[in-house]
């Protein structure tokens, strides 16, 4: 009855209970609640990829300034005011240096997967949402730690070519400026998209509960009108049995 109807809608706070209740607006309902579900779990894809941004734009980074620190040695090294035991103490220094680049470039992971070298035969990250997939190639970086590992290892500090392992630092720090400028890209893309896909959740959010939950007021007046209206049925109810009884008295 109206009564219990009412009751039922106050407690769980919705308009829609089962399918009797708005067949129609239920079917609606379900299909927002799916849509919304997509959103969700675009949104966690997107999160988890402006993590993995941002980590491997942080390994990136401390790569650059890396190079930079090697350049900078280089540099030293590469002038004759340097002395012969000098330029041997730079090269082990930039030898650790390169150890520490390539270092970073096997250890900045996200999940377990490698950011800033491929992993395998992996060369591109793909990041998936609900309208659309984001990939960025994977940098070589550990490829670059192996080429200046091996210049620099066959470099005589004191009368070689320090120049030639400048000029692959300076590619190098190019290269990386690069992939860090991809990965930056990406970042805003995705922050982008969750702004975005956030607004649809809430827009989604609120037209199913507009479909589904109920208006207190509205609700709590129909109830006492039901129930005010089930008392006055059984006070009459009640009434017309006192009265029939009362009858049967008088004839009997």
């Amino acid at each position: 009855n109206a009564q219990n109807s009412s009751l039922e809608k106050l407690s769980t706070g919705l308009k829609i209970n089962q399918a009797s209740d708005d067949a129609s607006n239920l079917a609606i309902s379900d299909a927002l609640q799916l849509q919304r579900s997509d959103l969700s779990q675009s949104l966690q894809n997107v999160n988890e990829g402006i993590s993995l941004t941002r980590i491997a734009s942080n390994g990136l980074q401390d790569q650059k300034e890396i190079l930079e620190n090697i350049r900078e040695k280089l540099l030293q090294a590469n002038t004759d005011t340097t002395s012969a035991d000098g330029k041997e103490s730079i090269k082990q220094e930039v030898i650790k240096l390169t150890e520490q680049f390539k270092s970073i470039s096997e250890t900045t992971k996200f999940a377990g997967q490698q950011l800033i070298t491929p992993d395998g035969t992996n060369t591109t990250l793909d990041i998936s949402t609900a309208d659309d997939t984001f990939s960025i190639t994977t940098p070589n970086t550990g490829q670059v730690a192996n080429e200046l590992a091996t210049l620099i290892g066959s470099t005589n500090f004191e009368s070689g070519d320090i120049g030639a392992i400048i000029d692959r630092v300076d590619l190098a720090t190019d290269q990386v400026g690069s992939a860090l400028t991809d990965f930056g890209t990406t970042e805003n893309q995705l922050e982008s998209s969750a702004r975005n896909s956030i607004t649809q959740e809430v827009s989604i959010a609120r037209a199913n509960s507009s479909l589904t939950d109920i208006d207190f007021g509205q609700e709590i007046t129909d109830f006492s009108k039901a129930n005010i209206l089930t008392q006055i049925g059984y006070l009459v109810s009640t009434q017309a049995n006192a009265a029939q009884e009362q009858n049967v008295k008088l004839l009997t």
